[in-house]
């Protein structure tokens, strides 16, 4: 999965979607410091069981299935831009452990996110104070 490869090679990477009426910019992982895409996941099923189905069928639908106006797909567009290039920039973007809902009714809603304790994405980070123990040792 490309993910996991751009986790494993150390590469940032900004998770960008556009759907009909909904949009959404972030997170912006940074691998071994910043929650990754696998630790949004855990915190969903934390909250809500189901999560595992629903992500299941997101994932299902052949390009081109979902829909996006012009519109959203380009507010959607200069946001991820804007995000990137903060970064690139060397300043902190507020998708840096976060997410920014994008509505077409300017109702946009950040959320912030936290590295997961679930995740095995700081398990390689040198730097990381977590310690982890595998569940069948003692």
């Amino acid at each position: 999965m490309l993910v996991n490869e751009l986790n494993t090679l150390r590469i940032p990477h900004l998770l960008v979607a556009a759907f009909e009426g909904y949009g959404c910019v972030g997170p912006l992982v940074l691998p071994g410091e910043t929650a990754c895409l696998h630790c949004l996941d855990l915190t969903r099923r934390d909250h809500d069981p189901h999560w595992p189905i629903v992500t299941a069928r997101l994932g299902g639908y052949p390009p081109g299935e979902i829909a996006c106006d012009v519109a959203l797909a380009t507010a959607v567009a200069a946001a991820a831009t804007g995000h990137a290039l903060a970064y690139l920039d060397g300043k902190e973007s507020s998708v840096t452990n976060g997410t920014v809902d994008v509505t077409p009714d300017w109702q946009w809603k950040r959320r912030s996110w936290r590295v997961h304790p679930q995740c095995r994405c700081m398990r390689s980070n040198p730097y990381s104070l977590r310690m982890v123990m595998a569940p069948n040792r003692d």
